[in-house]
């Protein structure tokens, strides 16, 4: 029975039937919109939603099929570079780091010469530089400290270790290695203990390898505050958050980078607080982030929502049935129109007058078509389209503000060390360990940021720490 017949029996009927058709038509429409919202958590993917590639369904036949096809059209392709693709060959070492060179002469001719060293030489010879490392093995430098008898009192005073070299039986160097085996190649505990007793030829135990990185963590503890106090004065700043776990208990991780700057942050909660300790209080540059409300104490003009998350939330939309898809697939349409218009403006070197210009009327269009879903009988599609309005200036900062992209694909770039980190240790366990992630994790960042090798910079940090020198900064002067 259709609603408009039931609502037709109703109003002919009494009064109590017209009371019992009403109500069973209110519990229809709630059935109906709980059937919708497990339909559209069952269709859920890395499309459409905020869920990792990896949480994806698995695919259908038709799928599969599909995707058979599409590998069966790409091996026609042959493999390796392409007619036109101008080759990579490595580079000749210099001639200082050569460590010995061997002269080689042709035996014989095609012609049946055999060759006896005197003939004349043409040209240069073909260089063949064959790279190997050398046997590892350790230096070990031995302090020893004597004891004195002193001819006054008689007792025995011992030497003290000299500036610069400090109590711990391991040299900057080699900490700075065990700290980008834990941080930077997210090997365990026990792994960089086999590492660096069978490769490096240094025996050293677990607890060793934890004492060594819980130095290094203590030593990093200014360079990451230097970070995140330069990342509150940076002028446009990508956040983002992803979970993290302490002795099994859901923690955030927070990120905020700017273009050669990155600071993370552990807190226990994902929240406008949270995001506040991490920007600061008084934060008045730009940040580009989702629509999440942890940012929502920031003036929309402050912001740039980012344009990859909102065509997720088109695709959602658009797999809705009826109207609601329709809406979801013209906003769709024009999300695409405008990543056109802003690839055309860096392609071509247009200047940011051009682009405002050419987004004019995609921004007209999706105002307009998000009015109109505001007004839509899906109570879902209409709440989702009023808040996207209330905030709709904070879509379009990135076409009157130079220096701002339209996503934060740079803050979820900046996680994905820090996921994968996550996912092979399965958190931490003290909030030690939690300092720890967060400083070398800011570290390894802002490095590859300002394309800078981050053992060079380790390697620095653990000799400055156990000379008892200041800490150099990765803060560009």
């Amino acid at each position: 029975m259709r609603v408009e017949e039931a609502e037709r029996i109703a109003l002919a009927g009494g009064a109590p039937a017209r009371e019992l058709v009403l109500g069973l038509l209110a519990e229809v429409a709630v059935l109906r919109e709980r059937v919708d919202e497990h339909e559209r958590l069952l269709r859920r993917d890395s499309t459409n939603s905020s869920l990792p590639p990896s949480r994806d369904p698995p695919l259908t036949r038709q799928q599969r099929r599909a995707l058979a096809r599409e590998r069966a059209k790409a091996s026609l392709r042959k493999p390796g570079g392409q007619p036109g693709h101008e080759g990579q060959t490595r580079e000749l070492a210099a001639p200082e780091q050569v460590a010995a060179s061997f002269d080689h002469l042709p035996t014989g001719c095609g012609c049946g010469h055999r060759f006896r060293g005197g003939e004349q030489r043409l040209g240069d010879p073909v260089v063949h530089q064959k790279w190997e490392l050398p046997v590892i093995a350790p230096q070990v430098f031995e302090h020893r400290r004597w004891r004195l008898a002193c001819p006054v009192c008689g007792k025995g005073a011992l030497a003290a270790l000299p500036d610069g070299v400090s109590a711990s039986a391991l040299g900057p160097r080699l900490e700075a290695h065990i700290a980008v085996l834990a941080g930077v190649y997210r090997l365990s505990r026990r792994q960089i203990a086999d590492v660096v007793t069978h490769v490096f030829g240094c025996p050293i135990s677990v607890g060793a390898v934890d004492a060594a990185i819980l130095r290094m963590s203590r030593a990093l503890a200014d360079p990451w505050a230097e970070l995140r106090d330069a990342v509150r004065q940076a002028d446009a700043v990508y956040a983002d958050e992803t979970s993290w776990r302490l002795r099994g208990q859901t923690n955030w991780l927070w990120v905020a980078a700017s273009s050669l700057l990155a600071c993370y942050r552990i807190d226990p909660s994902r929240s406008q607080r949270a995001a506040k300790a991490l920007l600061g209080e008084d934060f008045g540059s730009f940040v580009i982030a989702d629509r999440y409300a942890g940012y929502h104490w920031l003036d929309v003009l402050q912001q740039q929502l980012c344009w990859a998350h909102a065509i997720r939330q088109f695709t959602d939309l658009s797999e809705r049935p009826g109207a609601p898809g329709r809406l979801g697939s013209k906003l769709l349409s024009a999300a695409r129109d405008v990543f056109a218009a802003h690839r055309a403006y860096l392609q071509d070197g247009h200047d940011l007058a051009w682009l405002k210009a050419e987004l004019d009327p995609c921004r007209d269009r999706i105002e307009q078509l998000l009015r109109h879903g505001a007004r839509c009988r899906h109570p879902k599609t209409a709440r989702f389209c009023s808040n996207l309005l209330d905030e709709y200036i904070a879509l379009w900062t990135f076409c009157e503000v130079p220096g701002i992209d339209p996503t934060n694909n740079a803050a979820e770039r900046a996680l994905r060390h820090a996921v994968i980190l996550r996912k092979v240790s399965l958190g931490t366990q003290s909030e030690r360990g939690n300092r720890w992630i967060e400083r070398v994790c800011t570290v390894r960042e802002t490095c590859r940021l300002q394309d800078r090798p981050v053992i060079a910079y380790l390697i620095e940090v653990a000799t400055a720490a156990q000379q008892r020198r200041p800490i150099p900064t990765l803060v560009p002067t």
